[in-house]
């Protein structure tokens, strides 16, 4: 892989040099997307990495350039041909398929039987008549998030691998902090996209909304960079340089999480510090103390935590909170209309401005009126039904009790041991989180990024079980693989 990015690399400076001009630019861009081609085809680990940037980058891609087909959906596809093609090369690896994947294909059927049925209402917006494609919503909030999940388990088997994806993710948490930190501190003109300081909506003046132009899903980046700058940052066995690196990113996620002024995404910070303190073995001190000092700084400034001034560290508000209630209220009433396989897939914001609930009569009707869901889990019971939901929450559930096995097993001081455990437990907790106040099938990165890490984590569990087993009971090893996946 390494020859291949050299070889892109001089061949289109030569191609510059040598033919010049505009000609010259689109040659070495020509043989560079070669090169990263061939890298892809030869690393699915790479893939993984390219897709998670270029959805990372989406909204500035897809603002700066016009493509046919948005280029993370290109880069998807290679990824699955590249991890087929690993696959088939790889005998040594993690096989079979568990009760997690059979639980997400599950899901998925839900989705896409619910995409093929008939429905009363349209999906999407219906009062501007915007309709929301159906299979290309599957595919972003199902299908990437469940792939990577089975790509981490599979294809991330290496420490070199293992790092190779967090550092990754440290990167675009690094500059997500970036982007949300400049324009407090008066440097809005150097932020890129320029989006994030131009077009801002009135709700979130004054809130940290990163490449994604969206608060939650930035805070998400960000308590995940924190997260996992924190325990690479207590492996003593790293070089200097790599734990100065993490504690810089540490520091900055933490000052961009604040800066995002929400709530949902401050919950997932402290249940990031929550799990460190309690299951990060041997290097709990820093989450403790951290802990320790929110609690106290909370305390002390209690009514300006509990008033509504968000820019002052205020969690209150009325407004949105009447607005999440009669949304709550609107998809309990749609699952009570049609409780086995609800509406219909990207269909709430239609029953939520038709059939638009009140709470309470204290709460004024208009609040959350036509919006999508803010909360994750009704809103897949409004779509899809007590059978999608089962489904999710399956998913969740089995995922978790493998997290659970893997953090009781695995080694403790090892990175991908019981740090790789921890990681994929904040993960999985920041998203969880998010998910009380948003649907977290729009968010694309946030969730794809943290069903890779779970994948990750569950695969090592299933290598160290295998490898458990005494050399040379070949059947024992078979039995074991099989008793992994069930």
């Amino acid at each position: 892989m390494k020859a291949a990015l050299w070889f892109g690399i001089v061949a289109a400076m030569a191609a510059v040099l040598l033919v010049g001009s505009k000609s010259g630019f689109l040659l070495a861009a020509g043989i560079a997307a070669l090169a990263v081609g061939l890298c892809v085809l030869i690393s699915p680990v790479f893939a993984a990495i390219l897709l998670l940037v270029t959805m990372f980058m989406r909204l500035p891609i897809r603002s700066e350039i016009a493509l046919p087909v948005e280029l993370f959906l290109l880069v998807f596809a290679a990824l699955v041909a590249a991890t087929v093609l690993w696959m088939d090369r790889t005998p040594g690896r993690v096989r079979g398929l568990g009760p997690i994947e059979w639980a997400m294909a599950a899901y998925l059927a839900c989705n896409v039987y619910s995409m093929l049925a008939a429905h009363e209402y349209p999906a999407g917006d219906p009062l501007l008549g915007v309709d929301l494609p159906i299979p290309r919503f599957i595919v972003i909030a199902v299908g990437i998030p469940f792939a990577l999940y089975v790509i981490g388990r599979y294809v991330v088997d290496s420490t070199s691998a293992v790092r190779a994806v967090l550092w990754a993710v440290l990167g675009t948490a690094t500059y997500s902090a970036a982007v949300s930190i400049m324009p407090a501190v008066g440097l809005s003109d150097l932020v890129w996209p320029r989006y994030i300081v131009t077009e801002i909506r009135p709700s979130w003046a004054g809130r940290a909304v990163g490449v994604f132009n969206q608060p939650v899903v930035n805070g998400m980046v960000l308590a995940l960079g924190f997260a996992i700058a924190m325990v690479l940052l207590s492996r003593r066995s790293d070089p200097g340089w790599q734990r100065c690196a993490a504690l810089a990113v540490a520091v900055a996620s933490g000052c961009g999480l604040y800066l995002t002024h929400t709530r949902a995404v401050w919950l997932a910070g402290v249940a990031v510090l929550i799990i460190g303190a309690a299951l990060a073995k041997g290097y709990r001190k820093g989450f403790v103390a951290i802990l320790v000092m929110l609690g106290a700084t909370v305390a002390v400034n209690w009514s300006t935590f509990t008033s509504a001034d968000r820019t002052a560290g205020g969690v209150a508000s009325d407004v949105e909170l009447e607005s999440r209630l009669n949304d709550m209220q609107t998809a309990l009433w749609a699952f009570a209309q049609r409780p086995i396989e609800g509406w219909g897939i990207g269909r709430f914001q239609s029953v939520n401005t038709i059939h638009h609930q009140q709470w309470a009569s204290d709460v004024p009707w208009a609040s959350g009126f036509g919006e999508v869901s803010h909360q994750n889990e009704l809103a897949i019971l409004a779509e899809l039904g007590i059978i999608g939901l089962t489904a999710w929450i399956a998913v969740l559930a089995l995922i978790a009790h493998r997290l659970w096995q893997a953090y009781r097993t695995l080694p403790d001081q090892e990175l991908c041991g019981k740090p790789l455990v921890v990681i994929a437990m904040m993960a999985l907790a920041i998203m969880l989180c998010a998910g009380i106040t948003v649907d977290l099938r729009y968010f694309d990165f946030s969730t794809a990024t943290i069903f890779l890490l779970l994948g990750v984590a569950v695969g090592w569990s299933d290598r160290h079980n295998t490898a458990s087993v005494p050399n040379g009971d070949a059947q024992t090893v078979r039995d074991r693989q099989l008793e992994v996946v069930r």
